[in-house]
């Protein structure tokens, strides 16, 4: 009498096909909830977790089905195939935020100078979760990873504060940013068109008159006499004990949601000006949570890059 193989069928290959698509629709719908419909990050977080565990546990799954197909020929392989693709998928970007965690320093408010200090015009309102707030700013691994910190950096542009206070400005409008506060702009008119006639081509091409970015003097000390903000930042900056040049000092506080994950950042620039430059720090930090995974300093490289191709494209039509 023949004997008619049958061959089995692999239970598992089938539960990692559904977890794949289970997780990768309930990670579309968190991020659409966060971004788009303010779902609170802290549940947000606490709804990845719960995915990541999905995906583990599809992905172990997948594997139990190759093994079956490769050991005793059971049914399932293709199964297995789109499970396992479906859930890396899903895992991806858990693997990219494991690599910044580990990588970069735990903290989630960066600053381009620790002097002088900024201080926030309005503290931030943190809002209470279970998720931890301190950070040591250590990093768990040394990857060589510090590329964008290295960025980190005070700007200094020779010209007056005016100029520099409008490119701000401008970069903050096409950017997005909502300003919330801000301290030292009376006397300025931010909205004020620039001038671009030719009868004051010539005015505009000094090089006194128009900001250059350059590097920051390593010795610069901080000014003695003056009026002193709230974050320690004088507005005079002292020539000899016979005279004084009175700078101007403007802070501004704002906020930022990222583009992509809705994550909401509090800003503040500080901008000072003495005799011959004006000098742009920049504070940013997140609301929730022990590490930013970086984005607080990506969000300050790519404010400040801004600002200097805006004053460089100032320079090349004067």
């Amino acid at each position: 009498m023949p004997v008619v193989y049958k061959r089995p069928s692999s239970l598992s290959a089938g539960w990692s096909r559904q977890i794949g698509y289970f997780v990768l629709v309930l990670l579309i719908t968190i991020w659409i909830g966060h971004r788009f419909l303010g779902f609170a990050t802290a549940n947000a977080v606490a709804a990845s977790i719960l995915a990541l565990g999905l995906a583990l546990f599809g992905f172990a799954m997948a594997i139990i089905g190759f093994a079956m197909l490769w050991l005793i020929g059971a049914k399932g392989g293709r199964a297995s195939f789109v499970g396992l693709t479906l859930n890396l998928i899903a895992l991806a970007p858990f693997t990219l935020a494991f690599y910044k965690f580990i990588s970069l320093p735990e903290q989630y408010d960066v600053v381009t100078a620790q002097k002088p200090q900024l201080e926030w015009l309005s503290e931030p309102i943190k809002p209470a979760s279970w998720m931890p707030t301190q950070s040591s700013g250590e990093i768990a691994f040394d990857l060589k990873n510090k590329r964008i910190y290295g960025e980190l950096t005070e700007r200094r542009y020779e010209g007056a504060i005016d100029r520099v206070y409008r490119a701000v400005r401008a970069v903050a409008k096409d950017e997005g940013y909502r300003i919330t506060h801000s301290i030292g702009d009376d006397f300025l008119s931010p909205d004020e068109p620039e001038q671009n006639n030719k009868s004051d081509t010539d005015a505009s091409s000094s090089s006194e008159n128009v900001p250059v970015p350059a590097r920051t003097p390593s010795g610069r000390q901080a000014v003695a006499n003056g009026v002193s903000g709230s974050d320690g930042v004088s507005g005079a900056s002292g020539l000899g004990n016979a005279t004084q040049f009175e700078g101007s000092v403007i802070r501004l506080q704002m906020e930022k949601n990222s583009l992509i994950l809705g994550l909401h950042h509090d800003v503040l620039i500080l901008l000072t000006e003495d005799e011959t430059a004006t000098f742009v720090n920049m504070r940013s930090a997140t609301q929730q949570g022990p590490h930013d995974l970086g984005l607080n300093a990506e969000l300050i490289n790519r404010f400040l890059s801004k600002v200097d191709n805006r004053l460089l494209g100032i320079v090349g039509a004067g």
